[in-house]
């Protein structure tokens, strides 16, 4: 079988006293999109914090299409193929989306031409191309959030981890970011983790959903095996209303 475009396995980070993660397993596949889900304080920014180096855990091992990443510095992990949105949109606010998109496509490590290439084909998929001279300031909450999923892809990477991309959105601009990240899928052939609190979002969208409680994964299955999961359900989604 090919190897698993991101795995951990057994991934514990503690902050003095308090454990975090707890042995975490997570594998994700080539071309798969697996939701990552989990109440408050789960520890799902802290897995994230761990994959891109931020956090180094006490315990486990991180690998990128089998090697070993686990240690390697946040710059480098990037350059190995791991991109990241985050929770709060972290965007250049005086610089134009291209600038914006610019940044990450040469510190992903491409050359200049390249660079360009890749910033122009990332702001054409999230359907951002129109506004590209933009001043970043200028544009909503929703289209910052779309240049940050710009940004990531314009780093070429194997795997994006999304932070919560749809807080703050409405509807409408929830389903355009559903069809933005399932275009990174099939037209990019990305693999993608996702955090997010939009339940029926990651139901409708994912391929697996994996979800921890207090650090502890406690579900890795199917949308429709997670949805009717007695430990899911007690610890996050709660019971149907009738």
């Amino acid at each position: 079988m090919p190897e698993p475009v991101l795995k951990l396995e057994r991934i514990t980070k503690r902050f003095g006293g308090l454990t975090v993660l707890s042995s975490v397993d997570l594998q994700v596949d080539a071309n798969q999109i697996v939701g990552l889900i989990g109440p408050n304080g789960a520890g799902k920014s802290t897995l994230f914090n761990v994959v891109t180096a931020l956090y180094r855990p006490e315990e486990g091992i991180v690998f990128l299409d089998g090697k070993r990443i686990t240690g390697a510095p946040p710059h480098r992990i990037c350059r190995l193929g791991v991109a990241r949105t985050f929770q709060l949109v972290r965007t250049y606010l005086t610089m134009t989306a291209r600038e914006n998109v610019m940044v990450a496509a040469v510190y992903g490590g491409g050359a200049m031409a390249d660079a360009g290439r890749a910033c122009d084909e990332a702001l054409e998929l999230v359907g951002l191309a129109a506004s590209r001279d933009l001043i970043t300031e200028h544009m909503t909450l929703s289209a910052r959030r779309l240049l940050e999923m710009a940004r990531a892809l314009a780093s070429r990477p194997r795997v994006i981890l999304l932070d919560e991309p749809m807080a703050g959105l409405n509807a409408s601009e929830i389903e355009e970011m559903i069809q933005v990240i399932r275009r990174a899928r099939d037209e990019r052939g990305l693999s993608v983790l996702w955090v997010e609190h939009k339940v029926d979002a990651i139901m409708r969208v994912c391929d697996r959903v994996v979800v921890l409680d207090h650090g502890v994964k406690i579900s890795d299955g199917t949308p429709a095996e997670t949805i009717v999961n007695p430990k899911v359900i007690e610890a996050y989604l709660g019971e149907p209303s009738s």
